[in-house]
């Protein structure tokens, strides 16, 4: 997802990723300065689509405007670093890795693996470029990113909590008809399928791939209570089933 998964993840349609967890207790993993271009993942910046609100400028406290150079907060409301499971919890092959942000795509780092989103953008590119939108995503009140490689890979988690559970159910279930709605769908003959290979791995948990034919990405949604969960993870097959029922767990409180 390059920076659709996140500002990230965006392929050659925009990627994405939202991460909604609950409070995984922070300790010390193995941290890397590894690069994770914000433009080729979970990222370019994401082009409204139909029924969806433009980038508009922001409100939120530690979130830079849209094409500004500030560096964005390191937390977002209750949101912290403390919120993700640790490398070490994750396991063999994790480690944190630090966007240093980009002056050509518009958008700054901060020297940590963390930062604050803009809640808008989160809804924006939780659904692949392409994709319609019949299903209405609320906008969580806080949103947070935290940067990973897997073995090398990029991945991106975005956690958004939302005004209560209820809404985070709303967001979460609205994504996963959205998601089953496009499965199938070409952006182009170049890019191949938009969404592909929809799973539940678990209770209250969806993967799926996105362009998986040009530029594949593992994501994983995971609803926990007034947050929701979705990490994006590069290539293809990334994540053994196994290791996918065991992020279910560790992304959930």
């Amino acid at each position: 997802m390059t920076r659709e998964v996140t500002r990230r993840l965006a392929v050659a349609t925009t990627t994405a990723a939202l991460v909604v967890v609950a409070g995984c207790s922070d300790a010390s993993g193995g941290s890397s300065a590894a690069e994770t271009p914000r433009s080729a993942t979970v990222a370019t910046s994401a082009a409204p689509t139909a029924g969806s609100e433009p980038a508009s400028r922001t409100s939120t406290p530690g979130v830079p405007e849209p094409g500004s150079m500030e560096r964005p907060a390191t937390s977002s409301g209750p949101l912290s670093r403390r919120s993700f499971p640790t490398p070490r919890q994750l396991g063999a092959g994790w480690r944190y890795a630090v966007d240093p942000g980009s002056a050509e795509e518009g958008y700054a780092g901060n020297g940590t693996p963390a930062l604050a989103r803009n809640p808008q953008e989160v809804v924006q590119t939780a659904v692949p470029l392409g994709c319609a939108r019949g299903s209405a995503m609320p906008t969580p009140t806080h949103a947070l990113e935290l940067d990973y490689t897997l073995r090398g890979a990029t991945v991106v988690a975005v956690r958004g909590r939302f005004t209560g559970p209820a809404q985070a159910r709303t967001f979460f279930a609205a994504r996963s008809a959205n998601l089953a709605a496009c499965a199938g769908r070409s952006g182009s003959a170049a890019i191949g399928p938009l969404v592909a290979d929809l799973r539940r791995p678990g209770r209250d948990a969806v993967a799926s791939d996105r362009t998986p034919r040009s530029d594949p990405w593992r994501e994983l949604a995971v609803l926990d209570g007034d947050t929701v969960a979705l990490l994006a993870v590069q290539g293809r097959d990334p994540l053994p089933a196994g290791q996918t029922r065991r992020l279910v767990r560790l992304f959930r409180s």
